[in-house]
């Protein structure tokens, strides 16, 4: 039984890992072929993806929230449901995505000068946010589909688009950053340019797939109705507001805090961002599978709460934290071959070479305990539907120690980088305890959702 746990684990992992890692792989080509026109480029691209940084966040909130009603709905195999918690879904993703994206369009400079103070840094970022903006509103309405399909194990189309967005935004990257077969050299522009035409392509892809493939939940005979879904079940509107909205809040207000400490990172200097810029990269990579394994935990947990099988669900609980252990090891053994070379495909001063490996020391520690801290919040309490403690727990630690903590010994008591970038990752560390104690009894299985009546 345990193989086949693992076997249908690693099934929905391993390609929601793949489609990370490809995502990871554009973002790294945009840094590394911006990185070659210089300092400024990356710097101005690193940080004007923060407002992008905080759309993915928000998105995978509502997705996310979506998913653990999902998840466990199709564990009752309560399809109809699934099409209600998809609609009110969209609905919001439409609304928070219009709202972020006009605002990057109308205050690109505004918006870059909470970042840093450097002029050349925020007219180079202001140019890429106009463009790449756009490419928000399609990217959240692939997202959010997404997630909804990951809930019912329909994992490898993500993977396939997210393959194809990579081509064309690799291939769009080259010929107009650089301006190659006949087209101007268009810089930073370019590459927000071939960003924005990656996730339209994705998001025709997969109107296409639903149309054409997609059975499990037939979202072509939602998306073609004129049937008014939100008035059958009024109580399923509560559920899903009650599940949602905590995981939204949590993504939402965990990527504000993240955009704090780039503000503090970034008024440090131009190198720590650089810095900051080259070890996010290689963080990104172990990050996927974390991510990966996270997903499809909170799949299964929520699957096995749906169909009330609880015995097999106290054995996956310790076969999911023994996986994020190991995960975690990889990830530091990875982060700490990378120290040595990685930035040298980098055209950076001397200065942000040694930040960046002072960055990556501390970043293979927080490699593990990201690695067992997310399992068991984003993986194990949000399949179970305790939302609520899982965005408690991260946003008092963000808000209340590491953005305060990070503030003082930056600007206050002037630390050195390196104990600085220590005091804003340690509560990487500290949340595991507090999530390991939370997973002791059963507080964190919510069944709420599960008795909401078909009748209508």
């Amino acid at each position: 039984m345990t193989k086949e746990r693992i076997r249908l684990l690693l099934g929905i992992a391993l390609p929601i890992a793949m489609q990370n890692l490809i995502n990871f792989a554009v973002n790294l080509m945009d840094t590394v072929m911006l990185g070659q026109l210089g300092e400024v480029p990356l710097a101005a691209s690193s940080l004007a993806n923060q407002v992008f940084f905080i759309v993915t966040l928000v998105v995978y909130g509502i997705g996310g929230g979506a998913n653990v009603l999902a998840a466990q709905f199709w564990g009752k195999k309560d399809k109809e449901a699934i099409h209600q918690i998809l609609v009110y879904t969209y609905r919001m993703t439409a609304a928070i995505a219009c709202v972020i994206t006009m605002a990057a369009i109308c205050f690109p400079r505004q918006i870059m000068r909470l970042f840093t103070k450097d002029a050349a840094v925020i007219t180079m970022g202001a140019d890429y946010l106009r463009i790449v903006a756009w490419s928000y509103l399609f990217f959240a309405a692939t997202t959010v589909t997404l997630c909804v399909l990951r809930a019912v194990h329909i994992v490898r189309i993500a993977m396939i688009l997210s393959a194809i967005s990579l081509c064309v935004n690799i291939g769009l990257n080259y010929v107009l950053i650089f301006g190659k077969c006949g087209m101007p050299v268009l810089g930073i522009r370019g590459a927000a340019i071939a960003t924005l035409c990656a996730r339209v392509v994705e998001s025709i892809l997969l109107l296409i797939y639903i149309y054409k493939k997609e059975r499990k939940l037939n979202l072509w005979k939602l998306f073609s109705t004129d049937k008014d879904l939100l008035g059958g079940r009024p109580e399923l509107f509560r559920i899903y507001i009650s599940t949602s909205v905590p995981v939204i809040l949590n993504e939402l207000f965990w990527a504000l805090g993240e955009a704090v400490v780039a503000m503090i990172l970034g008024r440090m200097g131009t190198e720590i961002v650089s810095a900051n810029a080259i070890y996010a990269n290689i963080s990104e990579l172990s990050g996927v599978v974390v991510s990966g394994m996270n997903s499809a935990a909170c799949v299964l947990i929520g699957n096995l709460i749906g169909a009330g099988n609880y015995g097999q669900l106290k054995k996956d609980k310790r076969l999911f934290q023994l996986t994020s252990v190991v995960v975690g090891v990889l990830g530091m053994i990875i982060m700490l071959f990378c120290r040595g070379f990685i930035t040298d495909f980098y055209q950076v001063t001397e200065v942000t070479r040694v930040y960046a490996k002072q960055i990556m020391l501390i970043g293979a520690a927080v490699e593990l305990c990201r690695s067992i801290q997310t399992m068991n919040m984003m993986g194990i309490l949000r399949g179970g539907g305790d939302v609520r403690f899982a965005m408690c727990n991260d946003l008092i630690f963000l808000w209340c120690f590491t953005i305060p903590l990070g503030v003082i010994t930056a600007f206050v008591l002037k630390w050195p980088v390196l104990y600085v970038y220590m005091v804003l990752k340690l509560d990487q560390c500290l949340k595991i305890f507090t999530s390991a104690y939370r997973l002791r009894g059963k507080h964190w299985i919510h069944l709420e959702m599960l008795t909401v009546s078909k009748e209508k």
